[in-house]
This record gives C-alpha cells, sequence and structure tokens, in this order.
C-alpha cells in the first residue's frame, strides 16, 4: 500500500520539536528575538561540518567533494533563532549533486534518501506494532507523516531534538542500497527500521481509520510510551479513529473519545457528539489521569434566525465536535441545508480559530441504516460540526 503522507519533498526543512511556552520562560517575553548567536559561531560550525563531511567522503567516497555547507538555525516565527549542532549542505557524487547532513556533536553523517519506499517500509511496520495486520485491507490511512528526530544541541538547551521532514540515512547505509538490488533495497529498510540502536528515533503523525472490531480503549498511554522506549517509534500528532471512537496521542498525552447520540427536540434533530472519556499524561516515565474539560450537550444552542438556525457553544478547547442526524417524520429532514460559517463573527469568545473567514457548503441527507438520516458534504461523508455556522434551509422536495 503506498504511503499518503502531508511530507513536502523540499531539501531543507526542520521544524522544532517543543512547545512554545518553553522558549518563552526561557528568554523572556521582549528580549528573545532573532539571531541568539553570533555569526562567527556560526561559520565556525559550518566549517567543523564540513571538514567532518569531507573527511567522511574521503573514506566512503572518493573523488566526491563538499559542495556547500550551512549551520542549521532553529528559527521561531517572531521569535528566537538557535544555532544547533547540524549542518546541512550538498556534495558532488559523479556528476550528480546529492544532500547531507552532519550532526557535529555525536559525528553521525545522513544523506537524503527517497522516501516513498523507506515511508511504505514504515507503515507495514506501524501495522504491525498497532496489531492492525489482520484489519489491514479495511483500514484507510487518511495521512500519515513520518520523520525522524535528530539531536541537536549547541550554546541553547532549548531545543533537544528537531524533526526533519523528508528522509535523511546514514551515509553507510545509503551506499548499501544504492549498490543493493530491489529486494535487498527493502531488506535494508526493514532492518534499519527494526534496529532502534542504529538509527534516531522516528516519529509518526497522522490518522488511520480502522474497523469496528478494533478496541481503540486499549490504546492507552502506557502502550505508546512502551512502544517508544523499545522500538524507537514515536506517535506523535497521531489518531486511531473508527466512527464511534478516538484515540488521539500527542505530546505526552492520549485521550480517548466516544461517539454518542444525543436528543435535540427543536429542531427535532439527534446529534452525534465526541465525547472525552478518558485522558493520561506521560509525565518523566510517570502515566497520571488528567481531568480535561468536555463538552456537554447542554452547552449547545440552535439559535433562529431570519434564514435558518445559528449552531453556537462555548469554546472549550475544539472539543466540541458532532454530526447532525434526523429520523423519518423529522421537520428538519424536509429540507437540505446551506452551511454559511462566518468564523469572525461567530466564534466564541477566547477562539483561537483562524484561517478563512467565510466557508460556504451545501448539505445534504444521506440514509444512515438504522440511524435514519445524516447531513452530510458534496462527497458524501458526514459533515462534522464545530460551532458557529448558520444552516440556511433550501428546497429538498
Amino acid at each position: 500500500m503506498f504511503l499518503y503522507q502531508r511530507m513536502r519533498n523540499k531539501r531543507l526543512l526542520f521544524f522544532a520539536s517543543l512547545v512554545v511556552v518553553i522558549f518563552l520562560v526561557s528568554c523572556g517575553f521582549s528580549s528573545c528575538h532573532g539571531p541568539q548567536y553570533e555569526e562567527e559561531d556560526k561559520k565556525k560550525l559550518e566549517e567543523t561540518g564540513g571538514k567532518q563531511m569531507q573527511e567522511w567522503l574521503d573514506q566512503h567516497m572518493t573523488g566526491s567533494k563538499v559542495l556547500s555547507a550551512d549551520g542549521y538555525v532553529n528559527m521561531i516565527p517572531s521569535g528566537p533563532h538557535f544555532l544547533t549542532d547540524i549542518v546541512t549542505g550538498t556534495f558532488s557524487d559523479k556528476g550528480e549533486t546529492r544532500d547531507y547532513l552532519v550532526d557535529t556533536l555525536a559525528g553521525g553523517v545522513y544523506i537524503a534518501y527517497d522516501n516513498t519506499l523507506f515511508n511504505e517500509v514504515c507503515q507495514d511496520y506501524v501495522y504491525e506494532i498497532l496489531g492492525l495486520q489482520e484489519y489491514e485491507e479495511n483500514c484507510d490511512v487518511n495521512r500519515l507523516s513520518i520523520g525522524f528526530r535528530i539531536p541537536t544541541g549547541g550554546k541553547s538547551e532549548i531545543f533537544k531534538a528537531i524533526l526533519s521532514d523528508g528522509v535523511w540515512l546514514p551515509g553507510e547505509l545509503v551506499l548499501k542500497l544504492d549498490d543493493a538490488g530491489n529486494d535487498d533495497v527493502r531488506k535494508l529498510l526493514d532492518e534499519f527500521v527494526r534496529n532502534k540502536d542504529e538509527r534516531p528515533e522516528i516519529e509518526i503523525g497522522g490518522l488511520i481509520r480502522v474497523p469496528d472490531e478494533v478496541v481503540l480503549e486499549n490504546y492507552h498511554m502506557a502502550f505508546w510510551a512502551k512502544e517508544r522506549e523499545e522500538k524507537g517509534i514515536y506517535f506523535n500528532s497521531f489518531d486511531l479513529k473508527d466512527p464511534y471512537e478516538d484515540i488521539a496521542t500527542y505530546s505526552g498525552q492520549t485521550i480517548y473519545y466516544r461517539y454518542g447520540f444525543h436528543k435535540v427536540d427543536d429542531p427535532d434533530i439527534r446529534i452525534l457528539m465526541r465525547e472525552i472519556y478518558w485522558s493520561e499524561k506521560d509525565e518523566k516515565g510517570e502515566i497520571k489521569v488528567t481531568d480535561r474539560r468536555d463538552s456537554n450537550i447542554n452547552d449547545l444552542s440552535f439559535k433562529k434566525t431570519n434564514d435558518g438556525y445559528l449552531v453556537t457553544f462555548p469554546d472549550r478547547e475544539h472539543t466540541f465536535e458532532f454530526s447532525i442526524y434526523a429520523d423519518e417524520g423529522s421537520e428538519f429532514l424536509k429540507h437540505e441545508y446551506h452551511s454559511h460559517e462566518d468564523r469572525e463573527a461567530y466564534k466564541s469568545p477566547g477562539s483561537t480559530i483562524g484561517g478563512n473567514r467565510y466557508f460556504e457548503r451545501d448539505l445534504h441527507w444521506e440514509e444512515a441504516g438504522d440511524e435514519g438520516f445524516v447531513l452530510t458534504n458534496d462527497d458524501g461523508s458526514r459533515k462534522s460540526f464545530f460551532g458557529g455556522e448558520e444552516l440556511i434551509p433550501g428546497n429538498r422536495f
């Protein structure tokens, strides 16, 4: 199965792996903008990295030369810029130009590698780790992102790792892959992925939809922590979801949601709503149950307007998500609907939702078996509401 993932094939793109709060506390709110290093230090880093790479090339790829060396700077938008221990650049290889990365602190040399097959191997391993092999044909990978958490340091200890958007493999492995046949390439990659002592930690993000038979409540925080410790696989910003359950894990937290129905009298509909059942957090190896603000059906409001209904609710960390169902005989079922979302006008106090101000969608009713009818998008997918939308009736019959 080919992997669909959001990582763009740019040569050099990295993301900071720690939260904004850390560097705000460390630097203060006004004195931590722009470069937090001297240009001379950056030049020395580049000289060191370029030299280390050339020494590696002289040993492993005779005749190849370093063409460029650039010290990687971890830049926070409108914030501090930190010099790391990473140097990236290009080198010549038999008339071609290739990309490299050097961890000057640990001495590791990495070379950019085509990510298609590597990501397929990682996805197979993910299914194995999650125990989903027997369900694989019925799973749907909506998105999956894979990257290395490469250790870094420099003068600042704030960023202990950076996540590379792309595939950088150890140089010696890339040389073996270049000389191997197709079958051997996959075998080498599989061995590499499974040996956590021979590679940086791999971070897996994204969403996999699974069939109902999978018991999602079994994926507690202890499961994700164990896989990270034993296999060097860090599931972060990762979801497993079926029609009525959702496990989400991110930043050392795991939240288990269930979707349940609630009756609404005006209009005459039923709400399928996501609700938190439990939440856990890994704090320095100790797993704790955490309190989270949950959505409450009583917060949901359908206010009548001149044109239809305005759907609103108080902002609760954007956990309020629901879909609309109706039974035969419901007045609400007699119309199709147009959704007009004005986020600027209808957003709840304290909301931080950004992006486009207006969203316009035509919504349609689809049969949902024993559950009656469900309001869907143009593509037939169940419409998820997050509040702040006006539903304007149209002609259905």
